[in-house]
């Protein structure tokens, strides 16, 4: 796992959301938009092996690296 330095500004393209199975009540609720880069891992969940740690102001959830575009990748 490796923590930027610095959080990275990306732009989320996709809305993402989890339920959980047994009770069908929301986990988490991503909008498309916005989101702060904390870090990334590599992951052979993810397609291209990498994802990404998000922070929207409200929760942190890991996503596919490709799902992401970096306006800020100085700190990359």
């Amino acid at each position: 796992m490796r923590l930027y330095d610095k959080p990275i500004k990306a732009y989320l393209h996709n809305e993402l959301s989890a339920v959980e199975e047994h009770d069908g009540e929301l986990i988490y609720f991503f909008e498309k938009g916005y989101v702060t880069v904390l870090g990334e891992f590599e992951c052979e969940k993810y397609v291209g092996g990498t994802a990404c740690i998000i922070f929207n102001q409200e929760d942190v959830i890991s996503v596919g690296k490709g799902m992401l575009r970096f306006v800020d990748e100085e700190g990359l």
